[in-house]
């Protein structure tokens, strides 16, 4: 999908009935910088993301690095990572692909905010193949794993629109938190014993 199909699908800016614009990164755009990041041979050390980062050529904020400007002209501080293991490797990547608006005129936005959702969705699956799409507490998001463990998850809520990267080291910490958690869940299922008539239970057979 090229940025002008993606412009025939959505506008990349429309001015709003209060004046303010609402701007939405070009399909082109936002999947080029997402593959930099999603596709980069991980691990990534917070070096190796500034490095990127100049790449790229967006500019981190004064006070902290970790957080940027893209040149996407969608407002300052729309891209920030996050990192794992005391700092030393990044985590994920957060890129925002809507611009802020003023409350009163965010409904104006949706509809837009939808039709790109829709069409990064598409630009993605022509690279990634077909993602696993669901809804939680209210966010649309559609996710693809790559072949290397790299997480690629897009979601949309109202007017806003944005993409998380999760690196493989994040992921492998996610399952190793959840089978933890499963496996704590496991134990606490013991089976109930009348205290009163523990001959009750049979041992052999505990759920009878």
């Amino acid at each position: 999908m090229t940025t002008d199909t993606a412009g025939a699908v959505f506008p990349a800016e429309t001015v709003l009935s209060d004046g303010s614009v609402y701007r939405v990164v070009p399909v082109e755009t936002g999947v080029r910088a997402i593959r930099a990041w999603a596709e980069y041979p991980w691990p990534m050390s917070p070096a190796q993301a500034l490095a990127l980062r100049d790449r790229l050529g967006w500019t981190s904020s004064p006070t902290k690095e970790w957080m940027f400007t893209t040149d996407h002209g969608i407002g300052e501080k729309d891209a920030s990572f996050a990192t794992i293991k005391r700092g030393q490797t990044v985590a994920s990547l957060h890129l925002s692909l809507t611009s802020r608006i003023p409350k009163p005129v965010r409904a104006e936005a949706v509809p837009i905010a939808e039709r790109a959702f829709e069409a990064y969705v598409e630009a993605f699956t022509a690279v990634y193949g077909q993602g696993k799409r669901s809804r939680n507490r209210g966010v649309l998001s559609v996710k693809w794993t790559l072949p290397s463990d790299t997480l690629v998850n897009i979601g949309t809520i109202g007017r806003v629109v944005s993409v998380d990267v999760n690196s493989p080291a994040l992921n492998e910490a996610a399952r190793g938190e959840a089978q933890y958690f499963a496996e704590i869940a496991d134990e606490n299922d013991v089976p109930y014993i009348d205290i009163d008539n523990p001959d009750s239970i049979d041992i052999d057979n505990p759920d009878s």
